[in-house]
């Protein structure tokens, strides 16, 4: 057996469930149950299924009581007093004078400042965090180890929102990008955010239409816009595109761009740039570096998805997403590969295939 085949045993064994079966001298197994298949470019890749035996540990966070006098924090230590006790005096808005006691917890403490101290560059913000933190701990060395794994988890979660809307605009196939801001004259902020949702909602009832996007406020202005992908297979938005014209006060030149009627006359100034294959990454790479920015929210159709379900057969395997990494057990397959549910034949990979498979959010 070769070397790459033991390892492949090696990680299948980790798990139960797994039905490989015979794995060949490239190291690609007869069949794959029930593995997450997602289309990134022209390249489809499949993940195949695992089950980890492993109890997921849940962790609990130990509840703090601290106090806040002009921003800053200091731990609450009340003689012969339980913190179910300062819950109770909390709730009975009994404070200390110019001191309110709040049960918390570290985590909870260190999103706020994150929040709060968003627009610094980064070192400087964490270094502000520990500042402010370190009265809650009892050694130097222990808030740093702290904010260090709270850095992680945030940068952790960036990561995973960007990954996931890049896999549910991958499996859609949009025409356009456009931005939505509102007119004062027929929206206030508030206003704009739930017609514009409610708008996206019956386009897609009705028409068929998708969207997918983030909310996120103007770096001079704060003002309120959004940032999208349209696939529109009726054309009931992009048949009445009209180019118009107008000053662009940041170049200080004259500008023209396409612009939805639909949108112009219900919430105001838009603008639509038709997307070509060969720069639909590029779009997507466009809106997701939004979502590093502070505040700002995705939106999504109904029904867009991440994967399909699917078994796949070794046949339409092409090869291993990366060899050199006995962990990595991701399948690049064919462009045409075979869609099966529970082992019943759907089709040959295509949208209308795709349609009928099993979705995984």
């Amino acid at each position: 057996m070769p070397y790459w085949a033991k390892e492949v045993r090696k990680i299948s064994n980790r798990y139960k469930g797994d039905q490989l079966g015979r794995i060949d001298e490239d190291c690609i197994a007869q069949w794959y149950p029930k593995c997450k298949v997602r289309k990134e470019g022209d390249v489809y890749i499949a993940t195949p299924h695992t089950t980890n035996t492993k109890k997921r540990t849940v962790r609990r966070e130990k509840t703090i009581a601290v106090t806040v006098n002009d921003g800053k924090y200091a731990l609450e230590q009340p003689q012969d007093k339980s913190n179910k006790e300062v819950v109770e005096q909390e709730n009975k808005s009994i404070t200390k004078p110019n001191n309110d006691i709040h049960i918390t917890t570290h985590k909870q403490i260190f999103d706020e400042l994150y929040e709060k101290y968003f627009k610094l560059l980064p070192h400087i913000r964490k270094q502000t965090i520990l500042q402010n933190m370190l009265p809650l701990f009892t050694s130097e060395e222990k808030v740093k180890y702290f904010i260090d794994e709270q850095w992680k988890r945030k940068r952790r979660n960036l990561y995973v929102r960007r990954q996931r809307f890049e896999y549910k605009a991958y499996n859609q196939e949009y025409e356009y990008f456009f931005t939505i801001t509102y007119d004062d004259k027929k929206h206030t902020e508030q206003s704009f955010e739930k017609s514009l949702k409610l708008a996206f909602s019956n386009l897609h009832k009705r028409y068929g239409c998708l969207f997918q996007g983030v909310w996120e406020r103007g770096k001079e202005t704060d003002r309120l816009h959004f940032h999208g992908l349209i696939y529109d297979p009726n054309k009931k938005i992009t048949a009445e595109l009209e180019q118009v014209s107008d000053y662009n006060p940041k170049t200080g030149k004259k500008k023209t761009y396409l612009q939805s009627k639909y949108f112009a006359d219900k919430f105001g100034r838009n603008e639509f740039s038709k997307i070509i294959p060969e720069m639909y990454s590029s779009a997507i790479r466009y809106i997701t570096k939004y979502l590093s920015k502070q505040g700002v929210k995705p939106y999504y159709s109904k029904g867009l998805y991440s994967f399909i379900e699917s078994d796949i057969d070794g046949n339409d395997v092409i090869c291993r997403m990366d060899d050199t990494f006995e962990r990595d057990i991701r399948l690049i397959v064919a462009k045409d590969f075979r869609v099966w549910d529970e082992g019943v034949l759907i089709g040959d990979a295509s949208p209308e295939t795709m349609s009928k498979a099993p979705k995984v959010p």
